[in-house]
């Protein structure tokens, strides 16, 4: 999975986060008793001080979300391939709502009490912007000589490196760290 899923999330995850690798924690999981790991979870901390977790697996009850960021302004969630998913954050506007109490084992807690209507402001997710080139027509015209690629080899070493990287840890069950090819503003 790490090799399948893997490579496409974590390319991705590190396209969005411009910063250095600086530890990676993980584990592989072999649950339907294969030679290959069925899932994996990837804990990874950047220099820029972003924590990303990144988990894949196959034996799963439930869908996880595509993607799921929360920040100290707000928490923006992708539940699926459609994009279908929404941006949640703090509403500025106006007094301060505490949230209303709610009833936690034998008491009232605060603590994991959702916000309070008008705490917050729910919108949609912003639309991507286009490519000028699909991915395999910018391959081809590479091809031609008529472009550069969209995908540099330094991006794919990069990704490659941070898979072997995972590997390792969940093979040691240590905690890496100095691995990354980081190339500041790519």
């Amino acid at each position: 999975m790490l090799l399948d899923w893997g490579v496409h999330l974590l390319d991705q995850l590190l396209f969005m986060i411009d910063s250095k690798v600086t530890s990676v924690s993980s584990s592989l999981s072999f649950i339907l008793g294969n030679d290959v790991d069925d899932g994996f979870e990837a804990i990874l901390q950047f220099e820029n001080g972003i924590k990303a977790i990144v988990e894949v697996g196959t034996t799963n009850f439930i869908t996880l979300p595509r993607w799921y960021v929360k920040g100290i302004e707000g928490t923006g969630i992708i539940e699926d391939w459609s994009l279908t998913g929404r941006l949640v954050t703090r509403n500025n506007e106006g007094q301060k709502i505490e949230p209303k109490p709610i009833r936690a084992g034998v008491g009232l807690t605060k603590t994991m009490a959702p916000p309070s209507e008008g705490a917050t402001i729910t919108e949609a997710l912003p639309q991507p912007a286009a490519l000028s080139s699909s991915f395999y027509d910018n391959f081809a015209a590479v091809i031609e000589g008529t472009a550069e690629p969209i995908v540099k080899n330094s991006e794919v070493l990069r990704v490659q490196n941070l898979i072997e990287a995972i590997f390792e840890s969940a093979e040691k069950n240590q905690v890496l760290k100095d691995f990354d090819m980081y190339v500041e503003g790519k």
